[in-house]
């Protein structure tokens, strides 16, 4: 596979798992469809996250003892005696996965990302469950207002008037997505904006 169809199909799961996970949250947090407790669902989410990151490490330590352990393969060699380049193995899918382990010098300097993590897939839900699926990109649109301000704070990245332009049209579209919506809901688009700062804070604490 070339590096651009791999490129291509990456993008390309992530959108259709992205995409998935909206309708799947949305039913979770439906009335009469799941229990009523948004922050118990977040909460067994997240648990369930440090679920697989563990399976997921101890398979790529498997993985990385597998491949270190394989035998030295000879050489090629075409009939006038010169070596011929041979493919290396590829490694295992999960041979990127590092081991978890809980280091807690590790832990208190990322503690504020937990913390930011937590909040951007709580004040997630919360949206969901409050407004429409059609609705909530309309609730998570200030995402791009927040990079660019948070970016200008935390990281001194500067903003163009170009740029400032563009968040105008981008909050005057809120504003008129939000007055347009029928069944609008305060707590709904509280908890969108909120998501969309926690979501903006998430990624530049990452960067």
């Amino acid at each position: 596979m070339s590096e651009a169809m791999y490129i291509a199909s990456v993008v390309g799961t992530y959108w259709v798992v992205s995409i998935s996970m909206v309708y799947l949250n949305k039913i979770l947090m439906s009335d009469g469809l799941s229990i009523p407790a948004p922050l118990f669902v977040t909460w067994y989410q997240c648990l369930f996250t440090v679920f697989i990151c563990w399976i997921a490490g101890l398979c790529g330590q498997r993985a990385r003892g597998s491949n270190s352990g394989q035998q030295y393969t000879p050489v090629s060699v075409n009939d006038n005696g010169a070596s011929m380049p041979t493919n290396p193995p590829r490694p295992s899918f999960f041979a990127q996965f590092p081991k978890a382990e809980y280091v807690m010098v590790q832990a208190k300097q990322i503690f504020p990302l937990s913390l930011v993590f937590v909040g951007m897939i709580t004040f997630n839900n919360l949206c969901l469950k409050y407004v429409e699926v059609s609705f909530y990109n309309v609730a998570r649109s200030l995402t791009i207002v927040f990079n660019v301000f948070l970016s200008r704070i935390f990281l001194g990245i500067p903003t163009s008037c170009k740029t400032m332009l563009c968040l105008a049209i981008v909050i005057s579209g809120f504003v008129m997505g939000t007055h347009g919506e029928i069944n609008f809901s305060l707590i709904g688009t509280v908890s969108g904006i909120m998501s969309s700062l926690f979501v903006s804070l998430n990624s530049i604490f990452t960067k």
